[in-house]
């Protein structure tokens, strides 16, 4: 089984891209997988501090040490934003300052967002910030927007537009896919 954590820029209440990534680990559930949310609604990160750039292991914060650990133990990732300014969030960003190379390298990440009419903005800005990080970002993304939502039971909408629910299903095929194999082939990727 491997675990796939997933990392929510939104700190709103509610939040679409929350619900949409209730939604992925849900379905990444389904496929035997263990997927974990870090979401920093519940575990706010402090600004990030340079000091740590290359040992965030170390940082004196437990909500990072926390997040290190997790990525760590991680087979693969999604990273889910909002779309602000034609980009992802700051509060996504800071949460990968947090982390380094030896977190995601040759892991696979699965990318989606949230907002503006599901252009692929943010995405595209987070598959240069997995290269930086040494990840895998996959082929398949999923961007949605508001009319793709219905309001969900725990607060945070859910997605019921079947398109996108069967483009997510995909994803999550992939990132599956991918994870167990690159579990296989990594140790002799870090040689």
């Amino acid at each position: 089984m491997s675990k796939i954590l997933i990392i929510p820029g939104s700190l709103r209440h509610p939040s679409h891209t929350c619900g949409l990534c209730a939604d992925l680990a849900q379905m990444l559930g389904s496929l035997g997988h263990a997927a974990t949310i870090f979401d920093q609604r519940e575990t706010p990160l402090p600004l990030h501090d340079s000091v740590y750039h290359k040992a965030p292991a170390e940082s004196p914060d437990a909500a990072v040490r926390s997040l290190v650990s997790l990525a760590t133990e991680a087979s693969g990732f999604i990273l889910a934003s909002p779309i602000y300014h034609n980009g992802p969030s700051g509060v996504l960003k800071n949460a990968l300052d947090h982390l380094a190379i030896p977190q995601f390298a040759f892991k696979p990440v699965g990318l989606a967002s949230h907002g503006g009419n599901r252009t692929s903005q943010a995405v595209d800005q987070m598959r240069l910030w997995t290269r930086g990080l040494a990840g895998h970002a996959i082929v398949t993304q999923v961007c949605t927007q508001n009319s793709d939502y219905a309001a969900g039971e725990t607060g945070d909408p859910t997605v019921t537009d079947t398109a996108i629910r069967a483009r997510m299903e995909r994803f999550c095929r992939e990132l599956s896919v991918m994870a167990q194999t690159l579990a296989v082939t990594r140790p002799a990727l870090l040689s």
